[in-house]
């Protein structure tokens, strides 16, 4: 295991992230935003796990007062855990909350042209004007928060690379890291630093590499701005917690990150918890360094507790993946059954992409956006459909990252506002929005075609 390596400390309201400071846990709550007082109910559940900071999405403008509101309760109530504004698509709502909470998200693709069905090929001129024109739509936001000493993270999800990044990049690890210091430059150009990065995908192994080329490339430039870490649309249950501490403890054993976020289509919760594990293990060095031989890691433990023994196993074999050395697993554990220790072998290697033994699910973990019962859909789906080893299938809330995070499934949902959802094979929309139990039929139909 690598020693923690520094970043520059940060402030978000009474927190300070980086520069050693303790490894900081998030959630999101999945509450509709208008909900007041089911999302000030939901957030007093989050701080009573001992969450340090949770998200909140904000859709539109009109959805800002009730934020406003629910920072105001919660205050009220004693609790103080600093309040992140999620915002999409419209940088006038993240302007708006820039002014209530201690930290807005916000995808770079927010402040660039619209995606475009067809890449284009862009000259040197026209890459740096797309550049120069997305700083110039952010200038206002960042003088903002530089005035109320709000922090930022710039969250570059793989579903939402924008059309110019792709056309340098490819849909890449590479890209998702350059899309970031495109951001270093651009808030240091306006004097801005109370930044964040994070850079997800539910492909584990892309998640990892590029953190690690983000964290190389500010290394060459003398940056050291702190990481978010996270396996976007992990899904639920052991699928879910495997795949998070494969590609977060990855990152953890090479020493980088300063807050994480465990994405699971659960309440929100349960994600807190399984983070709290995941860092116990490591901090208490209950992971021990079991040596890799031609490919064959051997994991032997003694841990009672499942979803540490799971973090534990996973963040190991997540590692060494990652450094392309692990082809096979065995684990090991008086404490847990011969089948249990060979699922969780399954799980991992599937994980990391190595042995498919099962159908993979994209599961987004919900949010205000979610306009339907995701939990159910996804638990139906993998009741299902999950005996399809090379099958690939999204269960997706809504459509700001849904089709680019499950662009590479076979098949997979997605819902809209009306509490419907609509069937996709590949890019391709192959169904409208329909109640859920017609779309689900149309899915079966639509997989039985094509797995025969």
């Amino acid at each position: 295991m690598e020693i923690r390596k520094k970043s520059q400390a940060v402030q978000i309201g009474n927190l300070k992230m980086g520069d050693y400071h303790r490894i900081l846990t998030q959630t999101m709550t999945n509450t509709f935003t208008t909900d007041i007082e089911a999302t000030v109910n939901q957030c007093c559940k989050i701080a009573e796990t001992g969450c340090d900071i949770v998200r909140i999405t904000v859709p539109q403008l009109s959805d800002v007062p009730a934020l406003e509101e629910i920072k105001k309760q919660l205050r009220n109530k004693g609790i103080t855990m600093p309040l992140v504004a999620d915002v999409h698509f419209h940088p006038e709502v993240a302007e708006a909350t820039a002014r209530i909470v201690e930290k807005v998200r916000i995808n770079p693709g927010n402040f660039t042209d619209k995606k475009s069905l067809k890449l284009q090929n862009y000259s040197e001129a026209e890459f740096q004007e797309g550049k120069e024109k997305m700083g110039k739509r952010a200038q206002k936001l960042l003088e903002i928060c530089k005035k109320e000493g709000t922090c930022i993270r710039i969250g570059v999800n793989h579903g939402s690379l924008c059309d110019r990044i792709i056309s340098r990049y490819g849909n890449t690890p590479l890209a998702l890291a350059e899309s970031a210091m495109e951001w270093i430059e651009i808030c240091e150009h306006y004097n801005f630093r109370n930044i964040v990065f994070s850079l997800k995908s539910s492909n584990v192994t892309t998640m990892i590499e590029a953190n690690l080329m983000l964290a190389q490339l500010m290394e060459a430039k003398g940056k050291q701005y702190p990481l978010h870490m996270g396996v976007t649309e992990a899904a639920n249950g052991m699928e879910g917690r495997v795949k998070s501490a494969a590609g977060i403890g990855a990152l953890l054993y090479h020493g980088y990150g300063d807050t994480l976020r465990v994405s699971l289509t659960e309440a929100p919760e349960n994600e807190v918890v399984f983070a709290k594990k995941l860092l116990q293990v490591i901090d208490a060095e209950k992971i021990k360094l079991f040596p890799i031989v031609d490919g064959k890691l051997t994991i032997e433990s003694n841990e009672q507790d499942a979803e540490s023994w799971w973090a534990s196993c996973a963040a190991l074999a997540g590692y060494y993946h990652q450094q392309k050395l692990l082809k096979e697993i065995t684990i090991r554990n008086p404490y847990f059954s011969a089948q249990a220790q060979r699922q969780l072998e399954e799980q991992i290697l599937q994980a990391c992409r190595i042995k498919m033994t099962h159908t993979e699910i994209v599961a987004c973990p919900s949010c205000g956006r979610t306009q339907y019962d995701i939990q159910s859909v996804l638990q139906t789906v993998k009741e299902r459909f999950s005996h399809y080893p090379n099958l690939k299938i999204g269960v997706m809330g809504c459509v700001v990252n849904g089709p680019g995070e499950m662009a590479d499934a076979d098949f997979g949902v997605i819902g809209n506002a009306n509490g419907k959802i609509a069937v996709f094979k590949g890019h391709e929309r192959v169904s409208e929005f329909l109640p859920i139990e017609e779309a689900l039929k149309e899915l079966e139909v639509r997989i039985e075609q094509h797995v025969k």
